[in-house]
């Protein structure tokens, strides 16, 4: 999403704007900037179906009038926004802008049936989002696994600013952060006040009294859940001392240090099919892969169906790793080491290895025609997979729910469903028969054996 540098800091000046308010008003924002508004005689509005509204923004229930109450907060909160960039153009400078954070808005059942919302927006802020001069990127997948009203606050400031050559955001009196992080009005806070504590006692208290208070409940809690949830860069707090009372409030944008170059491209692919049943089971990647490389693709695999096996494991993760090393503590399998090494499988082992290579072949065939699949045939999947995973794999829900296919565990388990499922409905099944798997193993041999293709024309003998 595209966000005018002018809205990276809103200070509410009445009541408060809570994690949810925030969240709709940004995805109502970017649906105006990326769709085209319907114009009528007052004005112009933009309508999209309420349950994309509710899918982009991860809310599960349906509850409409919770959804309603947040449009409500939208209305009638006021904002002020930080004074503008100079305008190339003009020259002029918009040191002070207020607005509210909508227009109209209205929840309509179109001819097909389908609840729709539809909104209008400010002129002020509308001529804001039409005539900008600066922005910055906000990434709404990140917006979406925010759980913290003050993380979503600092996150756009830190989006406004990282492209800063200093790395710095602005710097303010600790005491102007409060209403900008935790999103409440000093007046909102002190009605609140009054009501918990009466009227006399709630004049005599200060919100945050002191810093270490805000700090603690506040700050490092943003902090350590936007650090958390993207891997793009490392937020710090700077605290500016006037002796040792703290004054003033920035922080510090750091870009994260780019990761060890992936192995995955060194695995084979039985190796990289028994990583992928590995994070099935909760391992980390970058454990899996270890066990990989020192007790061999087959003590994992191995482990794995152990846990399988196993009921009421309270950490199957852990219980993997357990077995795996258990069972190499004699002996470990040395990366690359030949069949001359080792015994003769017998057949019972053979037919194992065939299964699982035939197994891991559909599961990377999976992988390669995902891309290739037209979109309703990737949701219809994406849904009956949801539906499994809801009496299969719980867990996975959340997450699936909030990045789809981007987190390794719901990735590894989605294709190893879907090679599953398209084999047992139009393949061979997940357990061939032995002819099969034969057939399978000449298929892999005749390919292996095949001449590279020439790259050029050969060159004449002299």
């Amino acid at each position: 999403m595209r966000k005018p540098v002018e809205m990276a800091v809103l200070e509410p000046k009445t009541r408060r704007i809570t994690l949810w308010s925030r969240k709709a008003w940004l995805l109502l924002v970017s649906y105006s900037l990326t769709t085209d508004p319907a114009k009528i005689a007052d004005g112009m509005v933009w309508r999209v179906p309420v349950k994309t509204l509710m899918r982009d923004a991860c809310f599960s229930s349906r509850d409409h009038a919770h959804i309603k109450d947040s449009i409500r907060e939208c209305q009638r909160t006021l904002v002020e926004w930080s004074e503008s960039v100079r305008n190339s153009q003009t020259g002029e400078i918009r040191t002070w802008a207020s607005s509210q954070l909508l227009g109209s808005v209205e929840f309509v059942t179109n001819a097909a049936g389908r609840e729709c919302i539809e909104w209008s927006l400010p002129p002020t802020l509308l001529k804001e989002l039409r005539a900008y001069q600066h922005y910055y990127m906000l990434s709404l997948g990140v917006v979406a696994q925010i759980g913290l009203n003050s993380t979503l606050s600092l996150y756009e400031i830190v989006c406004r600013y990282r492209t800063n050559p200093s790395g710095l955001t602005m710097r303010r009196p600790w005491q102007e952060w409060v209403s900008i992080l935790t999103g409440e009005s000093d007046e909102s806070a002190r009605i609140r006040s009054q009501i918990r504590y009466g009227r006399h006692k709630a004049e005599a208290r200060e919100r945050y009294g002191e810093f270490r208070y805000f700090n603690r409940d506040v700050v490092q809690k943003a902090v350590k859940e936007l650090n958390a949830v993207q891997d793009e860069f490392l937020v710090e707090p700077i605290l500016i001392k006037e002796g040792r009372a703290v004054r003033e409030l920035q922080f510090r944008i750091q870009p994260r240090k780019p990761s060890a170059v992936s192995r995955r491209e060194t695995l084979s692919e039985q190796e990289q099919s028994a990583v992928d049943s590995a994070v099935s089971v909760g391992v980390s990647e970058k454990v899996a892969r270890g066990l990989v490389r020192q007790y061999g693709s087959e003590g994992v695999r191995a482990g794995v169906e152990d846990a399988e096996r196993s009921s009421g494991l309270q950490n199957p993760a852990g219980y993997v790793v357990a077995q795996v090393r258990a069972g190499g503590q004699a002996k470990a399998l040395p990366r690359g080491s030949g069949p001359a090494t080792r015994r003769p499988p017998t057949p019972e082992e053979g037919m194992r290895l065939a299964l699982e290579g035939f197994r891991a072949s559909r599961v990377e065939s999976a992988k390669a025609h995902w891309p290739e699949l037209p979109v309703e045939v990737q949701d219809d999947y994406l849904q009956r997979f949801e539906a499994f995973a809801r009496e299969r794999y719980p867990y996975l829900l959340r997450d699936f729910a909030a990045t789809k296919l981007k987190k390794p565990i719901v990735r590894a388990n989605f294709f190893q469903w879907l090679a599953e499922t398209v084999a047992n409905e139009s393949g061979p099944g997940w357990t061939p028969s032995a002819e099969q798997l034969v057939a399978h193993l000449v298929a892999q041999v005749d390919t292996a054996a095949l001449p590279p293709a020439p790259t050029g024309a050969a060159k004449p003998r002299r």
